[in-house]
């Protein structure tokens, strides 16, 4: 059974039309300020009517667009003008959006319906016009004013799910009004996603890694990158928290993550690893979200000489006590020491059944630390911070190391890939 969303802005005509008894169990409401920490792709089709806050939905133009491209379905219905909907652009207001319509090619939303049953405001036209759109190439308009201006259409081809607009086709407000034509439309709508939705749902692709995104350039820069989409999910740090993590293997966190999402989300964090899940943390953890882990400050020593500016290289620190513990492991062959020599973000302290990896001078200060007995999953945390840089995208040095990491994690989530299926 399809699972579909009605974004609600608290408008009178949505809150009656929503809690209908026949549409009542149909559909998920979502409070329009709840939506950027909602989990669109729990839904098959998601829908917004007329009067949705337009302003705010311009701050949500890529998450739209992102459940879009999963793929998904969205119904944006009403005036619209802040550009937050792929390939959609408003069209203007003319008398004739709100005059008699014409139905200008079949599509299972406007199934039994005519031309006629479009014209909701007989009489007193123009009292409540909300405009025409202009439809992107290759949409299929289904519904046009006598100018020929776009009122309502069907759009495969701005991303890879399905977008249907329409700016005069008010189904909420009319259905609330009771008019049979446009309940009907509403009726077919639901039953539209409930049938088009599972199919396309049948496309998307679960990605196995989670990065958590807090809207950063360099990880938006680095996880972006062709090596990095196919298997690596940006999952805005503003939805974590309403997002079942369990759909993914891994976990990714870089640093200049938000530490007090995290910290909220911490019994949610040590689900994920009792679970048999593996979460990869780089930088420091200054508010302790991270569990079984202890972080101690160490400050940047940098190396120059103070009485010889000339002397300073920007890129030297004091990394002589940079030692490997487990040279065996597998994140360090084919690299050497000097492949991880950059600054590090303090050391963390290990605790009974943690091995400490890499560490500053005495295993003890651990800069990478792997926990596989505290929980089910596995739990790497480093003060290094690789895909920081390589994000930057004006270090280097980095990328060896950051390499030897994503190579450890794409052999984690595999690893825990047949886990799950065996």
């Amino acid at each position: 059974m399809a699972r579909i969303a009605v974004v609600y802005s608290g408008i009178s005509f949505q809150h009656q039309t929503m809690n209908m008894p026949e549409f009542r169990g149909r559909f998920d409401i979502i409070d329009i300020y709840d939506l950027p920490r909602t989990d669109l792709s729990a839904y098959d089709g998601v829908i917004f009517p007329r009067s949705t806050d337009q302003a705010f939905m311009a701050t949500c133009r890529q998450q739209i667009e992102d459940y879009l491209n999963m793929p998904g379905i969205v119904v944006a219905l009403g005036d619209y003008w802040q550009q937050w909907l792929p390939g959609c652009t408003y069209g203007g207001f003319t008398p004739e959006d709100d005059e008699p319509l014409s139905k200008v090619a079949d599509h299972p939303i406007l199934e039994g319906i005519s031309s006629d049953d479009l014209h909701w405001h007989k009489g007193i036209n123009g009292l409540c016009c909300h405009g025409h759109l202009e439809a992107p190439e290759g949409a299929n308009v289904l519904i046009r004013n006598d100018r020929g201006d776009c009122i309502l259409y069907e759009d495969h081809s701005s991303t890879k799910g399905i977008v249907v607009a329409g700016s005069q086709f008010d189904v909420f407000c009319h259905t609330f009004s009771n008019d049979s034509g446009a309940k009907r439309a509403l009726t077919n709508m639901l039953n539209w996603i409930g049938e088009e939705g599972p199919r396309l749902r049948a496309k998307r692709k679960q990605k196995p890694i989670a990065v958590a995104y807090s809207g950063l350039h360099f990880q938006h820069n680095i996880f972006t990158r062709p090596d990095y989409v196919d298997d690596f999910e940006l999952l805005p740090m503003c939805s974590m928290e309403t997002t079942d993590l369990l759909k993914y293997r891994v976990l990714v966190i870089p640093r200049e993550s938000n530490q007090e999402v995290l910290y909220r989300m911490k019994p949610q964090i040590r689900q994920f690893l009792n679970e048999g899940r593996t979460i990869v943390s780089f930088g420091e953890m200054v508010v302790p979200w991270l569990p079984e882990m202890t972080w101690q400050k160490r400050p940047v020593t940098v190396k120059y000489d103070s009485n010889d500016p000339s002397t300073w290289d920007k890129g030297r620190v004091q990394t002589e006590d940079l030692r490997i513990v487990e040279e065996d492991h597998a994140l360090f062959q084919g690299i050497t020491l000097d492949d991880m020599k950059w600054h590090f973000h303090g050391v963390f302290n290990p605790l009974p059944g943690q091995r400490s990896l890499l560490c500053d001078g005495e295993p003890e200060r651990a800069v990478i630390l792997l926990d596989e007995s505290n929980f089910d999953g596995k739990l790497m945390v480093m003060t290094l911070d690789p895909e920081e840089h390589a994000g930057f995208g004006e270090v280097t040095i980095t990328m060896n190391f950051l390499n030897k990491c994503i190579e450890w994690i794409r052999e984690e989530a595999d690893r825990i890939g047949k886990e799950l299926h065996s």
